[in-house]
């Protein structure tokens, strides 16, 4: 039988701002985010009936295996027909069809019906999430794997950046505190980390972090350390404009290397693929991993991510990048599945595709 499912229309948009009302006391979507989901391709609002009746709102993250359960709203009226279970069957085939692997939600803990309802559709509890709602209330959240015999690899603690110049520190924080789950890490370390890590300078704004600045700040604290790179290159110095800005840089790249050198941390030039990443995770390391954003967002700019794990297929990243803008949250962003050819996509940097990853472990 064929899902009642189906796209939602910008004619649609005054339904469902009427269904959000009517279905929700808070944590609504409004008519403006509305009005985005149904503008943008990354997300996909799918209703019954007309007049709509049900929705769910899927997003999808580019460049990855995940789609998420943002909404999912039947009218009280049309309760007790299955409109909410045909509304998820249809949300799974439009993530299958997308080429999405694993499908995420979020529900009230408190929502009985609706867990045995995710339950019934092979939806597994991944994640407890403490005041969660606007009335604090705490969430579940679940996970179905659209493919059998694929892991699922969730639960590690999220830090997003605060600045838009410090996602090394912060995918450094989340390394750190898996290594070291008793310690507390916040935003003075991640500006403490950026300020000893930073080139200085960048194409515009503040500079970022350098993979030889964050293997330093992380030998300081004590951790095991290892830096890769694909050449010898001083980092992102060809984003840089004006021979003075190259020259600081290059004298900040120079400092780090020498004292990297004083210090016998271990520095690797050699291939960086999934199947070396690989081979260090299995050797006991966590890996803060530079990459391009041009597969994520299209936007062309060095960004660097915690790879927590890999498996046979997949690759599981968490980017600190958390874009509101975009009605993104830490959910969104926290062990992202990436086939293991989608991230030998986003490796390498720069006209010379420059790449590089910090290895880091307990010290022995």
């Amino acid at each position: 039988m064929n899902s009642p499912a189906r796209p939602a229309q910008m004619s649609d948009l005054d339904a469902l701002v009427a269904l959000e009302n009517s279905s929700f006391m808070g944590d609504k979507i409004s008519r403006r985010s509305f009005k985005h989901f149904l503008d943008t391709e990354q997300n996909q609002i799918l209703v019954i009936d007309q007049p709509v009746q049900a929705y769910v709102l899927i997003l999808f993250r580019r460049g990855t295996s995940l789609a998420r359960i943002y909404s999912l709203a039947v009218a009280p009226e049309a309760r007790g027909r299955g409109l909410a279970r045909a509304l998820m069957e249809a949300a799974e085939a439009c993530a299958r069809l997308r080429g999405a692997l694993f499908l995420r939600l979020e529900v009230a803990d408190s929502n009985e019906p609706a867990i045995g309802l995710y339950r019934s559709l092979e939806f597994r509890p991944i994640k407890q999430l403490a005041a969660y709602y606007e009335n604090g209330a705490d969430a579940l959240q679940l996970e179905k794997r659209l493919e059998r015999n694929i892991r699922s690899n969730s639960g590690s603690n999220f830090y997003p950046q605060t600045t838009d110049f410090t996602c090394g520190p912060a995918a450094a924080i989340m390394a750190m505190q898996a290594i070291r789950p008793n310690s507390e890490y916040g935003r003075i370390d991640e500006i403490n980390l950026w300020r000893e890590a930073t080139t200085v300078y960048m194409t515009r704004g503040h500079g970022g972090c350098s993979p030889h600045g964050l293997a330093l700040a992380l030998h300081q604290r004590s951790f095991d350390v290892r830096l890769l790179q694909s050449n010898n290159q001083v980092a992102f110095i060809d984003s840089v404009r004006g021979e003075h800005k190259k020259e600081l840089v290059e004298l900040v790249h120079n400092d780090h290397v020498a004292r990297l050198q004083q210090a016998k941390v271990p520095s690797d030039i050699c291939t960086i693929n999934s199947s070396v990443l690989r081979q260090q995770i299995d050797a006991g390391y966590t890996i803060l991993l530079l990459i391009s954003t041009w597969q994520l967002n299209r936007n062309k700019a060095p960004h660097w991510v915690w790879l927590s794990a890999i498996d046979e297929r997949f690759a599981y990243l968490h980017d600190p990048d958390v874009d509101p803008l975009e009605h993104r949250s830490a959910l969104d962003n926290a062990n992202l599945p990436l086939a293991l050819d989608q991230l030998n996509r986003i490796l390498g940097y720069g006209k010379n595709g420059y790449r590089a990853a910090v290895l880091i472990r307990e010290r022995q």
